[in-house]
């Protein structure tokens, strides 16, 4: 499942809102998949119109999956 990451609630969890849903959820993932999300957090933190980043996860397990992580398009 994809979704838009909301925020990062430590080294290995962010919540994200599931594409087509209201409610947030907990994902986790490995320390290099906090640490991308992390530095596109930060290349977006000055932009005039931020782009969101987008994560795609296993619905069940609610893992981020191996290379789910998809950095925002250059404007």
């Amino acid at each position: 499942m994809y979704g838009f990451v909301y925020e990062i609630e430590d080294e290995h969890f962010i919540l994200v809102k599931p594409f087509w849903e209201e409610e947030l959820v907990s994902v986790f993932g490995t320390l290099e998949q906090i640490e991308e999300i992390k530095k596109a957090q930060e290349l977006q933190a000055g932009a005039q119109e931020p782009m969101p980043i987008i994560v795609f996860y296993d619905e069940d397990t609610l893992e981020l999956q191996e290379g789910g992580f998809h950095e925002p398009l250059a404007g």
